[in-house]
């Protein structure tokens, strides 16, 4: 079929728990371990997340959503399109603060 994309199922070992990226375990690593890498916050965090909520939430949708396509449930965690996307939320993210 034209157009139609085929993926695999994403492996479960990395789909453990709603929200915890690889299985509960920290997919980027912060400036200081379990705090929030948004210049000017800190606040703590649980080391499986990228940033706190409230600044997740200042990063524009999009942008949310291409952090998560290039994480590819961990597949793509340390690519160099996913540091990108990480870099440009946390930018956003500073700058609507």
């Amino acid at each position: 079929m034209p157009g139609h994309v085929v993926s695999r199922p994403p492996d479960r070992a990395l789909l453990a728990g709603t929200g915890c990226g690889p299985g509960g375990q920290a997919f980027w690593p912060p400036a200081r371990p379990g705090r929030c890498p948004v210049p000017g916050c800190g606040t703590a965090i649980d080391t499986s997340r990228l940033m706190c909520r409230r600044d997740w939430y200042a990063v524009p949708k999009a942008l949310r959503d291409r952090v998560w396509a290039t994480w590819q449930s961990g597949r793509g965690a340390l690519g160099r399109d996913h540091r990108e996307a990480v870099r440009l939320a946390i930018a956003a993210s500073q700058a609507a603060r």
